[in-house]
């Protein structure tokens, strides 16, 4: 009994001694007071929610008996919360800037482009061929909303006057041209209908009017063709339309390059797909049926530079391509557009042949070289005479040989 009141106040005491630091209360929160002589330390070590000097909500009580609470000893803080580590963030690469082209130092050779938005097409393709190429530039001269119907019939050759005028080099010009011209022409009041009679024929004047222009200043010309388009019936009117081309640049000795044929398909009609310069199958058009994709443009300028490189030759040569008529007629003697051919080779002599040789009897008997009748069996001596035999005695064939007609083996060697 004694014992027990002896714990009993020695509790009490230990209580009194630590209570001199304890927290003032205050509506559920409590105002932690600093000590006399604050020391440094780690803020990790004070208990979640505890901050010298601050207002903080008092944690929670424990639930169950505890003996450090009962003798008045706080409870040991619990270990500090594992900060999460920030990962750093990855670093976006850099994003990659288009490097510009270098332009072409003083390239001999100008391909200068003409026509609407189509032929742009064609400059995009012919810059792909030529781009390692630092001795040919390709210029754009590109008008996209053009067209010879409805504009002046004055204003594209008016173009290419100011455009060869103002010092545009042009070594060959390459014209892609008509697709807005599907449409009836106003000559004065009449309204002339599309590819009727009188309408081919004021159009071909204009066709002329600019390939006129280009031969009074002798530059070579390649006139591509409209290709198919997804509408049947505009792909019909088109073909009209390139045979006016086709006439009109073949009776002006210049190039026409018909590009209808590699947009479709084995049965003659449209396709988007289709194989590219490389033969392998790739997207050649469009969504809209008009336009050429990146693959299709190289596909317009593989055609055009097949007549380009001839151009380019025989200027670099100075031999003519073809015979071009000077008053620009169409050629009629075909003959005379073609070289003439190489001399030929002169013949070897060879010896003549007697009309008939000796006549020798069949029956008559072999004689030696002595004179006298030949009277043993002949005898067989040398390499041959072993198969000799073998075949005409024995009756076995020889064997046969590689490479001769009776070589029957399989595989052959």
């Amino acid at each position: 009994m004694r014992l027990l009141t002896i714990l009993r106040l020695m509790t009490l005491g230990l209580l009194l001694a630590l209570g001199s630091g304890a927290p003032v209360m205050a509506q559920g929160y409590y105002y932690q007071q600093p000590p006399s002589a604050p020391a440094y330390r780690d803020p990790r070590a004070y208990p979640p929610g505890y901050y010298p000097g601050k207002l903080v909500q008092p944690a929670q009580p424990r639930q169950g008996f505890s003996l450090r609470r009962f003798l008045g000893v706080p409870d040991d803080p619990p270990p500090p919360a594992r900060q999460p580590v920030a990962k750093p963030r990855k670093t976006p690469p850099p994003a990659t800037v288009a490097r510009p082209e270098k332009p072409k130092v003083n390239p001999t050779t100008h391909v200068v482009v003409f026509g609407d938005s189509l032929a742009e097409f064609a400059r995009q393709g012919l810059d792909a061929v030529y781009a390692e190429n630092q001795d040919v530039a390709i210029v754009g001269k590109i008008r996209g909303s053009s067209n010879l119907v409805r504009s002046d019939p004055a204003e594209w050759p008016n173009f290419i006057k100011s455009t060869l005028d103002s010092g545009q080099k042009a070594t060959l010009a390459v014209v892609m041209l008509g697709l807005s011209d599907r449409q009836a022409l106003q000559e004065g009041e009449d309204r002339i209908e599309l590819l009727s009679a009188r309408w081919k024929d004021i159009y071909t004047q204009r066709v002329d009017a600019i390939l006129d222009t280009f031969n009074e200043r002798n530059i070579p010309v390649v006139w591509i063709g409209l290709p198919p388009m997804k509408s049947s019936k505009l792909s019909e009117d088109l073909m009209a339309m390139n045979e006016v081309y086709r006439e009109s640049v073949q009776r002006h000795g210049a190039a026409y390059v018909d590009i209808f044929p590699g947009f479709v398909d084995d049965e003659n009609r449209y396709t988007s797909f289709g194989p590219d310069v490389d033969g392998e199958p790739a997207r050649l058009r469009t969504d809209d049926g008009v336009s050429f994709t990146k693959a299709g443009a190289r596909k317009v300028a593989h055609f055009a530079d097949v007549e380009i490189k001839k151009i380019l030759e025989s200027v670099r040569t100075g031999a003519p391509v073809a015979a071009a008529p000077a008053d620009g007629q169409p050629v009629t003697n075909i003959e005379a557009a073609i070289p003439a051919p190489p001399d030929p080779a002169v013949p070897v002599a060879l010896p003549a042949k007697p009309l008939v040789g000796p006549v020798l009897p069949l029956t008559r008997q072999d004689v030696a070289p002595g004179g006298t009748l030949v009277s043993g069996t002949p005898k067989l001596n040398g390499d041959n005479a072993y198969p000799v035999q073998r075949a005409l005695r024995t009756g076995i064939a020889p064997s046969s040989r590689p490479g001769r007609a009776d070589d029957f083996r399989w595989p052959r060697s």
